[in-house]
């Protein structure tokens, strides 16, 4: 009976980590522990390198966690459809800022989420997905496979990832129209699930209007 019990509970042990190492992964491209709930408990920082003179100077910067309350960094971003994108002229509007890889499954899974929202409130909210460290070619693939029409940006340096380091993605921020973070995800679920989850936290800051 003993022995019983200790093989079930060790059993548990697995399935529950399984179950977790399927909500995030790791930069590196391997799965991580994560979870979907508000998350103010980020990884330790990393340091940004590029080779233009403000990537040389921010590589010397070991940015801090971001946490719920934090003035979202501002940053300017080159999207796939060869616009500009400037976090800090999003001013006055809901900014969710989602962090994600093709090679990441719940990254993945949770896209079809973005591409309804965007839909749904249009011009009134600003999505935006960061690739993180792929190339152009891998990332227009992937939209011209999806044909997701929410905007992307491409970090191939890690640039605008070193300003929000992360225990994994993908990472997820709302963004209240005064540049403050609102809400913080670390991992997703299905992408209903995560619909409803980032549609709650628009609309708490929405309905402050």
């Amino acid at each position: 009976m003993k022995t019983k019990s200790i093989t079930s509970i060790l059993l548990s042990a697995i399935l529950l980590l399984s179950a977790l190492s399927l909500t995030a992964c790791g930069a590196g491209g391997k799965e991580a522990e994560g979870n979907t709930s508000s998350n103010t408990d980020a990884s330790s920082a990393a340091d940004a390198d590029t080779s233009s003179e403000e990537g040389a100077a921010d590589s010397a910067v070991s940015y801090l966690p971001l946490e719920e309350g934090d003035t979202a960094p501002d940053f300017t971003a080159a999207l796939t459809d060869n616009t500009e994108f400037t976090l800090s002229d999003q001013q006055g509007k809901v900014v969710l800022l989602n962090f994600w890889a093709t090679w990441c499954g719940p990254c993945v899974r949770e896209m079809p989420a973005l591409e309804k929202l965007h839909g749904e409130y249009g011009e009134d909210v600003v999505i935006l997905a960061v690739n993180c460290m792929e190339s152009e070619d891998t990332v227009n693939a992937f939209l011209e496979e999806t044909g997701y029409t929410f905007p992307v940006a491409c970090d191939m340096e890690g640039t605008i990832l070193a300003k929000y380091p992360s225990q994994g993605i993908p990472y997820t921020l709302v963004i209240d129209g005064e540049g403050i973070i609102r809400n913080i995800y670390v991992g997703a679920l299905d992408a209903e699930t995560q619909y409803l989850e980032y549609k709650g936290a628009i609309d708490a800051i929405l309905d402050e209007a």
